[in-house]
């Protein structure tokens, strides 16, 4: 029994080194399985320089309303927030004093105007010498001056508005008395609003009036404000290296208002770029890369240079010729000269990917959705 259990044993030991140092089949060279590879097309389209900048909103005109001669409020005439007209009687100061003020002097220019003229006569008649009908001119002048400053002083009793405009919150009650230069309210118009903002020197040639801006503000995220450079400083910030550049905006709904914070991108100029999609690109250290495939369905990797980047695109400046389809998916570890099999899938772009693909070129707007690093030049200045 023992021989036997012995034998079995032995039998076993031997098939085992027998399977261990049989020679195993090699694969064939060049058997790999194609990889599957899905393509998308490059493309050509407007690719627009911007520069991005922040500043705030200021309205076109703006004044702090004021009281010019001292007096006790009579009479309110508007509504805090109220859309008023050039023009507009806004307050009424007790007048009184003014007005009995404005009469005294209206008599004596009066009077003066008919002693000088009684003068004039009577020198014709020789009755009186040159001199006095001097004396009568001078009075009626200076009658004439005292009628224009109490005119001017009556008049300052009424505060009316000096341009059409949104009237601020009120500061002062009827029957306040003021002070000369005491504010009553503030007056803004609103329509058309201008912003003050910073742009790096090295931009100064491509900067002119009349570049179109796009203004964002974080309380209207879906909504974009246009408007175009209005006036360059004359002189760059030594300190900042910065030229100060004021563009002006419309508002025709009163969105924004006076003071708010905005987010302003120029466009400095447009080009026509190649473009490919983003998922395209394969980065190893410095060197970006896309694949493309060739007519025998095996990889061809080419060595690219971008530039800016535009609704999930990425221009090539150079590696790229005659807008070849170029491999979105499938390409991670895939090597030049590998054979590929292409696979058609409609869902290899993004959906913002397919609207620039869909669109033609000339019904590209100058201004599009707000990307990360949108276009070649992409920069905040203070």
């Amino acid at each position: 029994m023992a021989r036997i259990i012995a034998g079995l044993v032995l039998l076993v030991l031997v098939g085992v080194a027998v399977w261990w140092f049989w020679p195993t089949e090699q694969a064939p060279m060049g058997s790999r399985p194609p990889t599957a590879v899905n393509l998308a097309p490059s493309i050509e389209r407007p690719l627009y320089d911007r520069v991005e900048a922040v500043g705030t909103a200021r309205a076109a005109q703006a004044v702090v309303l004021l009281a010019e001669v001292p007096g006790r409020v009579a009479e309110i005439h508007f509504q805090q927030g109220q859309q008023v007209t050039r023009g507009q009687l806004l307050v009424t100061l007790d007048d009184r004093n003014a007005r009995a003020e404005l009469a005294r002097a209206e008599a004596e220019y009066q009077r003066a105007k008919d002693d000088y003229r009684r003068g004039q006569q009577l020198v014709d008649r020789r009755a009186i010498s040159q001199s006095e009908v001097d004396t009568f001119r001078t009075t009626l002048e200076a009658a004439e001056a005292s009628r224009d400053v109490a005119r001017a002083n009556f008049s300052d009793h009424t505060i009316r508005a000096p341009f059409a405009g949104v009237l601020g919150l009120r500061q002062v009650d009827p029957g306040a008395y003021l002070q000369t230069g005491d504010p009553i309210t503030t007056l803004d118009n609103v329509g058309h609003l201008e912003v003050d903002f910073q742009i790096p020197e090295r931009y100064l040639a491509k900067l002119a009036v009349g570049l179109p801006v796009q203004i964002r503000n974080s309380a209207f995220e879906n909504q974009a404000f246009e408007g175009s450079i209005t006036h360059l400083d004359s002189r760059v910030n030594s300190s900042s290296r910065s030229l100060t550049v004021r563009a002006r905006l419309n508002n025709p709904q009163g969105q924004l208002l006076p003071g708010q914070f905005l987010r302003v991108s120029v466009q400095l100029a447009q080009r026509d770029a190649l473009l490919v999609p983003e998922q395209a690109v394969i980065t190893q250290g410095a060197q970006s890369y896309v694949f493309t495939v060739s007519k025998d369905n095996r990889a061809r990797r080419h060595p690219v240079t971008l530039g800016g980047r535009r609704d999930g695109w990425v221009e090539v400046t150079s590696g790229l010729t005659d807008k070849p389809d170029v491999v979105v998916n499938g390409h991670s570890r895939l090597g030049s000269g590998q054979p590929v099999k292409v696979i058609d899938d409609p869902e290899a772009l993004l959906p913002g990917q397919r609207v620039l693909l869909n669109s033609e070129p000339a019904d590209d707007a100058p201004f599009g959705e707000p990307q990360p690093n949108d276009s070649a030049v992409n920069e905040a200045a203070a």
